[in-house]
């Protein structure tokens, strides 16, 4: 079987990060949502799965310790990789264990809410970790904070999305394109939501993600063209520290803690 060989840099060095205040607006002294003090934003590129992982359970040991209404946000891409939530199962992986295999696909079983998802370049992570006590957010309001910051996003980008009234992903009229993947832990939530933007959507066929009976695709083939990855990442972002209340965003466009590799990941065609 022929097998073609992508070779993915991924975004991981050590210079030091920029600092700097998002232009968010003034806070309405009218406005229902209260003001928190700073969010700190890791604008990332493509970062390895576990990295990231060790990075969130570092800061939200952080956010434990502090006792603040400061939170963190990271936003990122993958390397081809899949994940199993804890409302996944077997059935989901489609009898490919082999072709896995033969990708050198690695397969995570973790602790989010959610089922499988395939992660690769061109699907926008974006993880949240948010003190909830502190800001005064129940588990409800937290994933409700999610979804309309995705459907802000997508009426910004023209898109007429839904949440799907069964789970709170995000579908439009091609599909869903929106995924919600999160976890609570010691009242401070972690990992969070999955955009595809614009990935290889061949590599879907590896899964069985959609369990809704909805098509799987992406902000590019809902809008016919490429979607701005960069666009994406800025609405994503603005809006959910408009809808959980933040009044300054540091953006960190690098993390000391990550080093700059090379991974060769082989795809099946």
């Amino acid at each position: 079987m022929t097998v073609s060989l992508t070779v993915i840099e991924q975004q991981i060095d050590y210079p030091e990060p920029v600092d700097r205040i998002m232009n968010l607006p003034d806070p309405d002294m009218n406005q229902t949502t209260p003001r928190h003090t700073s969010i700190k934003v890791y604008m990332l590129g493509c970062v390895d799965f576990d990295s990231l992982l060790a990075l969130q359970e570092r800061a939200l040991q952080e956010i434990r310790q502090q006792d603040t209404d400061q939170a963190t946000l990271f936003v990122c891409e993958h390397p081809p990789i899949i994940t199993v939530g804890r409302e996944g199962s077997h059935a989901q992986l489609v009898d490919s264990s082999q072709e896995f295999k033969a990708s050198q696909l690695d397969v995570r079983w973790v602790n989010r809410g959610g089922g499988a998802l395939l992660h690769a370049p061109g699907q926008l992570a974006v993880y949240p970790l948010l003190p909830l006590r502190q800001i005064g957010l129940g588990m409800d309001d937290f994933q409700n904070g999610l979804v309309q910051s995705l459907l802000q996003m997508s009426a910004e980008l023209g898109i007429e999305a839904e949440r799907h009234p069964d789970s709170a992903d995000i579908f439009g009229r091609c599909g869903q394109f929106a995924f919600l993947g999160a976890a609570i832990k010691s009242w401070i939530s972690y990992y969070g939501l999955y955009i595809n933007v614009s990935p290889d959507m061949k590599l879907q066929r590896l899964i069985d993600a959609n369990q809704h009976d909805h098509r799987l695709t992406s902000l590019s083939a809902t809008l016919t063209r490429e979607a701005s990855m960069s666009s994406v990442r800025e609405s994503i972002v603005r809006n959910l520290v408009q809808q959980f209340g933040y009044q300054r965003t540091h953006i960190f466009t690098r993390h000391p803690l990550l080093q700059r590799v090379k991974k060769k990941v082989y795809v099946h065609p």
